[in-house]
């Protein structure tokens, strides 16, 4: 009877381990804080040193955020991405000038993004992942939680990092 009881909670053990490691592995949307524009969803939640992010657009093209331009993407961190055949490409850039922008790694800089999951769905693509509030790269923007911040969004319509928008805008957001 011990013996079955020791085996019971050992069991029940192994369970809540393994269910803790695969909740690990995806974003739990519960916190998260929405905001919407043009048919762009962008979602975050501040989890530590990281910001978890979520966004989606309507296209089957390529889907952006920047944070805190100094003016139009000059100065911008952004980060882009697409889905291609179920997997998701992304990159690091700095906005480099009022309409251009490069990866971070042609700069010198780090990429500095975990991708989480990505989808593309009829006329929609969503890309979760994850980037450090404060990388210590310099083409990065710092975020700090609480503070307001211009986000600037676009997306496109080719899966790739360097065709032109169909739709940009921007939000001021509070972390």
């Amino acid at each position: 009877m011990k013996q079955t009881i020791i085996q019971i909670i050992l069991v029940l053990l192994l369970l809540s381990t393994a269910a803790l490691s695969a909740e690990d592995l995806s974003i739990n949307t519960t916190n998260f804080k929405t905001a919407e524009i043009k048919g762009i969803v962008f979602k975050w939640e501040i989890v530590d040193e990281n910001i978890n992010i979520i966004l989606s657009a309507p296209t089957n093209g390529w889907i952006a955020v920047g944070f805190n331009p100094s003016r139009m993407m000059k100065d911008a961190d952004i980060l882009i991405g697409y889905v291609k055949n179920g997997e998701v490409f992304m990159e690091d850039h700095f906005g480099s000038g009022n309409t251009k922008h490069r990866a971070d790694t042609d700069l010198g800089g780090t990429e500095d993004i975990t991708i989480i999951s990505g989808s593309e769905e009829e006329d929609k693509t969503t890309i979760e992942f994850s980037i450090p509030l404060h990388s210590w790269d310099s083409n990065d923007r710092r975020l700090e939680k609480g503070e307001e911040y211009k986000v600037i969004f676009a997306y496109g319509k080719k899966d790739n990092f360097t065709s032109y928008h169909k739709l940009r805008t921007s939000l001021m957001i509070t972390l």
